[in-house]
Parts: structure tokens; sequence; C-alpha cells
């Protein structure tokens, strides 16, 4: 009988032993717990510049007219107009010749068309785009350029040198070529500042600025019976990644 206890008492320890194993056990990987949770949003920035209005040039011929400015040519009127409608012409005056700027507000308002037509000397025929920068990051004006699709004898090409070459109007008090200017209005503010070059120019949020498209033909049969095709292009880029 004393054999018979002393087996049953260490089987009791082993027991024991095994519950207090798997109590240890248990309290390892029954800790208190707690978390915090975040939720955000990231949003980036824009860039982005929209044609909002243009500007255009009408002349007319009005016989017996005595020379006026801008033009000083006998019996020609010249009027440079902000929107896209005609002006009521002088009276007894005809249109002669037009720059014309209209804006593709159906599908896209980044897309405008120019058209210059009947062209002589004497006359700063210009068209304009008005463009609003919408974007939310500060912009460098990247680029400002026209190029020639269809131009025989690269004669786009020598009115644009030439435009480039006359820069100077201390040197040539008139202005002949083709040459792209321009004018910014900061936003807040009431008044347009003239930009002799948009290259490089910055933008802030909703500030307007003119990109103007002039052509001032210069004397010479040369540029007679001209017929020419450009493409243009006003590109924006980050105003920290702009290099001269």
């Amino acid at each position: 009988m004393r054999r018979n206890r002393a087996g049953l008492k260490r089987i009791g320890v082993l027991a024991l032993a095994l519950i207090i194993a798997l109590g240890a056990l248990g309290t390892a990987y029954a800790a208190w717990t707690d978390s915090v949770y975040i939720e955000g949003t990231v949003n980036t920035g824009t860039l982005d510049i929209d044609v909002a209005g243009v500007s255009s040039t009408f002349v007319y011929k009005v016989p017996g007219n005595p020379p006026e400015p801008p033009s000083n040519l006998p019996e020609i009127v010249v009027h440079y107009v902000f929107g896209q409608t005609d002006p009521e012409p002088p009276a007894g005056g005809a249109l002669i010749a037009r720059a014309v700027t209209v804006p593709d507000t159906s599908t896209d308002s980044d897309l405008a068309y120019m058209t210059l037509a009947g062209l002589f000397p004497g006359v700063d025929f210009w068209a304009d785009v008005e463009l609003e920068y919408l974007g939310s990051i500060p912009a460098t004006i990247s680029m400002a350029e026209i190029h020639a699709i269809d131009d025989p004898g690269n004669k786009l090409d020598s009115l644009w040198t030439l435009g480039r070459d006359t820069k100077d109007p201390l040197v040539y008090p008139v202005r002949y070529g083709a040459w792209i200017d321009g004018e910014i209005k900061p936003d807040g503010s009431s008044t347009w500042a003239y930009v002799d070059d948009p290259l490089g120019l910055e933008l802030q949020q909703f500030d307007m600025v003119h990109i103007a498209l002039h052509v001032r033909l210069p004397e010479g049969p040369e540029y007679e019976n001209l017929s020419l095709e450009f493409a243009g292009t006003i590109t924006v880029i980050q105003y920290n990644e702009y290099a001269p």
C-alpha cells in the first residue's frame, strides 16, 4: 500500500508541474495591447494654363482718311481689338487685312487658331492669346515659340530672324519682322505690365498673361504673295526646374 501511495504522489506532482508550465505560457501571450490608427490624404500640386481670351487686329481702307497712329498711312485705319467680335468698320471703310485669334472653346482650352491675312508693309499686325495660370505650384514659361509648317523659301524663318535683330528701339525706332512679346497682370492687380520676352516669366496662381505674335513686314517684293502655315507652343514648367 505504501508503494502505491508513493506512486500516486509522484503523478500528482508531475500534473501540478504541467499546470504551472501551461499557466506560465498563457501569461506570456496575454499582454494588454492598444492601437492608434492614422488616416490621411495626399494632394499633389498642379500646372495648368488655359486660354482665357484673345486679341486681334483689323485694318480698314477709308478713302480720304488722313494719316493717323498707329500706322500713319493715308486712308488706313487700324483697330486693335480684345475679344472675338469684329469691330464696326469706320464709315465708308472696307476691311482689307486682319490678324485674328480664335480660341477652341468647344473642346480644348489649351488650343487657339491664328489667321493673318492680307498683310502689307507699314502696319504692326498682331494677334494674341490671353492666358490664365490656374496651377497651384508657381510656374515659369519655359517655351514660347513659333515654327513653320509650310514655308516655301523659309520666309517665316527670315522674318523671325529679322524680328530678333531689331529688338533695340534705340537702334531701330521701328521694329520689323516677326516676334513675340507680352504683358502680365498679377492676380489682384488691375494693370498690365509689358514683357519684352515672355520666356522665363514666373507665374503665380490666377495670374494673367498676354502672349502676342507680331508681324510687321518690311518693304520688299520677296514678302509679296506669301502663304505660310505655322504652329506655336507656350509651355510652363515647375518654377524651380527652369534653367535659362
